[in-house]
């Protein structure tokens, strides 16, 4: 007989992953992450660009209510 609750795939590897990430990210100095969140914004702009782009499109192409 089959189980009747959703069989979902073993996560453990993933969830260990962030432990460790976050106990990575603990031991570093707070200019660390500092530049890691800026390096971090950097790297998004384009994405950010882009989605604030889309979203302008959106709000140009819908007639006002």
């Amino acid at each position: 007989m089959k189980p009747t609750w959703p069989i979902h795939p073993d996560i453990s590897d993933i969830l260990a992953r962030k432990v460790e990430g976050r106990r990575e990210a603990a031991q570093r100095t707070f200019g660390e992450k500092i530049a890691w969140a800026e390096e971090m914004r950097e790297r998004l702009a384009p994405l950010k660009r882009a989605r604030e782009e889309w979203i302008a499109a959106q709000r140009k192409d819908r007639p006002a209510e």
